[in-house]
């Protein structure tokens, strides 16, 4: 109740749905996509479940335009207190047949990203000594996927990620967890 909970990537799907929970229970909802017409498509599937959320343009692989964001939502309803890092893409193919671009790319959104948005979100977290970053991640990250190596390796950093974060951020009460 009264928390302010971003979540990247929740124009749809499972981010939607995380948000969609956290805004049942009171939270102030904002959330980003790659372009306007997906952050329109979130604002009207919200509006349509009766929840105001806030939408923002943002490509979570560009660090200066997360900072720009959080910046933006800090000013506009407040501090972030809940950062679900959800923001995903995959690639379904041989290794073999990837480009180096494809990599990047599917590194960037997937693992990259949870450490932008991390590390922007915390100021305000560690200031008050309390906050929760959750990280969706995925069974390939522990056992792997036939097809999608990129994919698998990120899931499995998130994973390595989460845990080091959380022991990181654990004398300032900071809750860092991952689902899978």
């Amino acid at each position: 109740e009264g928390k302010v909970a971003l979540v990247t990537g929740a124009s749809y799907g499972i981010g939607f749905a995380i948000a969609s929970a956290f805004a049942e229970q009171g939270a102030t909802i904002c959330f980003n996509d790659i372009n306007q017409e997906l952050v329109d498509k979130g604002l009207a599937a919200y509006t349509e479940k009766g929840i105001k959320a806030r939408g923002y343009v943002c490509d979570v692989t560009d660090e200066p335009a997360v900072q720009a964001m959080v910046a933006q939502i800090e000013k506009e309803v407040g501090s972030v207190d809940i950062l679900v890092n959800n923001a995903g893409i995959s690639h379904i193919g041989l290794l073999e047949d990837m480009t180096i671009d494809e990599w990047n790319r599917i590194i960037g959104v997937n693992l990259t990203s949870v450490f932008s948005a991390s590390k922007l979100a915390l100021p305000h977290m560690i200031h008050q000594k309390s906050g929760k970053i959750l990280n969706i991640s995925s069974i390939w990250g522990n056992v792997g996927a036939s097809c999608e190596v990129a994919y698998s390796a990120c899931k499995g950093g998130i994973n390595s990620f989460t845990r080091a974060l959380a022991k990181e951020l654990a004398p300032s009460s900071i809750q860092v967890n991952a689902i899978a």
